[in-house]
C-alpha cells in the first residue's frame, strides 16, 4: 500500500482554469517516454475534438498541491482516459495506481459501459499499470512517415465536409477504431484539416500549408476494397499537395498499416497498445 495515501485527493479539473491545466498537463509529460508540450490553443482543440468532459476529468492533489492530471472523454456509453500526466516530483509513489483506480470507480458510478485508452507500447510501466487493472489490449497501432512523391496526376480530388467523411467512416469503417480517429472526432475536425473524396475512397489530413501533414484517416467503401483504392487515394493526395513530409501517428491499425506500406511509407518504431476494459 503507498505511504501517506490520505494525503492525495482529487477534484474536478472544470474547477481550474485553462491556464492552471495547460501547466498541469505540461508538467505532467515533462520528461515523459515522448515529450509532449501543449499551449492554449493545442489543449482547447483537443477537448472539443475528443469529447473530453473537464467536469469528468480530474487534477490529482498530493498535500493539497496539483501533482496530476487524469483527462477523461466520454461518449454515450463509453470513456477514454484521454492523457493522464503525473508531475516528476509524485512519480513512483503509487500516484497514477490511485487515480487509476479512482476513475474506474467514478466511470461504473456514471454507469458507463467501458473505458478505453491508448498507451505506448514501449512504456512498459504505463502498460504494466493499466493491465494490473485489468485493461485488455485490442490491437497494436502503428506510426508512419513518408515523402517521395511519384509522378501522376493530383487533380481527382474533390474536396468534402469533415463532417460528411466522419458519418461515412462510421458507416464503412471499423467498428472499434481508435477515438482520436473514430468517426465521431474526425467529425468534429475543423478546417485548416480537408477532408476528400475520390470515387469510393476517401481520405482526411491535417492542415496542407504546413511541411509536415498528418493523414488522419483513409477510408474505401466496403463494395469498392480490393482494388488498391486506400493507396492510389493516398498517392493522389500526396501529389496534390506537392513535395511534403507527411505522417501516420502511431493510432493506424497495425491490420491497416499495409496500405501505407504499399504507397512508400517507412514504418516508424512508435507504436502503442489500444486497450479497453469492461466496466
Amino acid at each position: 500500500m503507498m505511504e501517506n495515501a490520505m494525503d492525495l485527493d482529487a477534484r474536478p479539473a472544470a474547477d481550474y482554469p485553462v491556464a492552471d491545466l495547460v501547466g498541469l498537463m505540461n508538467r505532467g509529460f515533462e520528461n515523459y517516454f515522448v515529450p509532449i508540450q501543449l499551449n492554449t490553443a493545442a489543449f482547447l482543440s483537443m477537448i472539443r475534438e475528443d469529447s473530453v468532459d473537464l467536469t469528468a476529468s480530474r487534477v490529482v492533489l498530493m498535500d493539497e498541491k496539483p501533482v496530476g492530471i487524469a483527462l477523461i472523454a466520454r461518449r454515450g456509453w463509453a470513456s477514454r482516459l484521454a492523457a493522464m500526466g503525473i508531475a516528476s516530483e509524485a512519480r513512483t509513489r503509487g500516484v497514477g495506481s490511485w487515480i487509476v483506480e479512482r476513475i474506474l470507480q467514478e466511470a461504473r458510478e456514471r454507469n458507463d459501459r467501458e473505458m478505453v485508452l491508448e498507451v505506448i507500447e514501449q512504456n512498459e510501466p504505463a502498460v504494466r499499470l493499466y493491465q494490473k487493472y485489468r485493461f485488455e489490449t485490442v490491437r497494436r497501432l502503428v506510426s508512419f512517415v513518408g515523402s517521395e512523391v511519384k509522378q501522376g496526376e493530383g487533380d481527382e480530388l474533390e474536396e468534402m465536409d469533415l463532417r460528411e467523411l466522419g458519418a461515412m467512416i462510421n458507416l464503412h469503417g471499423i467498428s472499434d477504431l481508435p477515438w482520436q480517429i473514430s468517426g465521431e472526432t474526425i467529425a468534429q475536425m475543423n478546417p485548416p484539416a480537408r477532408a476528400y473524396r475520390k470515387g469510393r475512397s476517401y481520405a482526411a489530413i491535417s492542415n496542407p500549408e504546413a511541411e509536415h501533414i498528418v493523414f488522419w484517416s483513409v477510408l474505401v467503401e466496403k463494395e469498392g476494397r480490393g482494388h488498391d483504392l486506400a493507396e492510389k487515394m493516398i498517392h493522389t493526395v500526396m501529389v496534390y499537395h506537392g513535395k511534403k513530409t507527411w505522417h501516420v501517428p502511431a493510432l493506424c491499425p497495425e491490420e491497416i498499416g499495409v496500405v501505407f506500406e504499399r504507397a512508400g511509407f517507412e514504418r516508424e518504431k512508435l507504436s502503442q497498445w489500444q486497450m479497453r476494459i469492461a466496466l
